[in-house]
């Protein structure tokens, strides 16, 4: 099935569609993409069958035909592509793990799975197809589903799902290896955070040292461009310690939901974030004297299109 012509168009325009916004954006990740062969799908249709959760004409059919993983360096960043794609497709359904008063004692593994409809012209790529091919093929939604990991769990679910979720009876009497499953994840989960932790400590002292584009690239750990930060810049950082503090205080989570929520789209070069930092909330005269009327226009244009 992955070579079926018709699901490859409709997998590449999707990636491409992905790719654009992890990149427009600048958040480090990787983006893998299959379409499920024909012995996937036979062994998931019938492996729902005996779990008494078939597929059916009628009913729910297989949502994944085509499947997206985004693995992100950072575990902040899950969250922010997730609420990005949520916002972007057109959500069917999710698989979305959060801590919760009434699961706060017990430790499980997290899955952020999202499943989206596809557009109209891909939906009839994929009528065309089932028309002309065999019965499995109508059990197949127009859906596809996107799964948000960390690079350091990306191998353990990739473990789980294949080695414990795919054949259940095997753990059905070692509940213990299964726990112990479930601890590796526990340690990997802690390592993401003392990951974030270690660049936030990293990023504190570079703003000690007055390394601005050290701070400026640990602090917000995007795909900056390898265009220097401008001595100009450079030096009304210097001699303004409220701008350099104002720097380092602003919300970097809140800097990408900005960006991503509107149209823009410029070089993330250190300049161009210092310039977009400073006409969002900083509003430093001197900074604002050295932006290019080019990006004045596009940021003009964001903040028009905002309000």
């Amino acid at each position: 099935m992955n070579n079926n012509p018709g699901l490859n168009i409709i997998l590449n325009r999707i990636q491409e569609e992905i790719l654009a916004e992890t990149g427009r954006i600048g958040i480090h990740c990787r983006i893998h993409a299959r379409i499920k062969d024909i012995d996937s799908l036979k062994e998931k249709i019938d492996r729902k069958e005996k779990e008494g959760k078939g597929y059916s004409m009628e009913g729910k059919k297989v949502q994944d035909i085509c499947g997206f993983r985004i693995t992100t360096y950072f575990i902040e960043d899950v969250k922010l592509l997730w609420d990005i794609f949520e916002r972007k497709y057109k959500k069917v359904a999710e698989s979305n793990d959060l801590i919760t008063q009434d699961n706060l004692s017990v430790f499980q593994p997290v899955h952020k799975n999202l499943v989206c409809r596809m557009s109209d012209a891909d939906t009839s790529i994929l009528n065309e197809i089932k028309a002309n091919n065999d019965d499995i093929y109508q059990l197949i939604d127009n859906t596809f589903e996107i799964q948000f990991r960390t690079t350091f769990s990306e191998g353990w679910h990739e473990i789980d799902h294949v080695l414990r979720y795919k054949c259940r009876s095997d753990w059905e009497d070692f509940l213990e290896e299964s726990r112990m499953l479930n601890g590796i994840y526990a340690t990997l989960e802690t390592s993401d955070r003392a990951l974030k932790s270690l660049f936030d400590d990293l990023s504190y002292q570079h703003y000690k040292k007055q390394n601005w584009e050290a701070m400026l690239r640990t602090k917000f750990h995007l795909k900056f461009t390898k265009e220097p930060l401008d001595n100009d810049i450079y030096e009304i950082i210097n001699r303004n310690k409220e701008l350099a503090k104002g720097i380092f205080r602003i919300d970097r989570e809140n800097v990408i939901k900005k960006i991503s929520q509107s149209n823009l789209n410029f070089p993330l070069s250190f300049n161009n974030l210092i310039y977009f930092l400073n006409f969002i909330e900083l509003k430093n005269h001197e900074i604002d004297q050295l932006l290019p009327q080019l990006l004045r226009i596009r940021f003009k244009n964001y903040l028009e299109n905002e309000n």
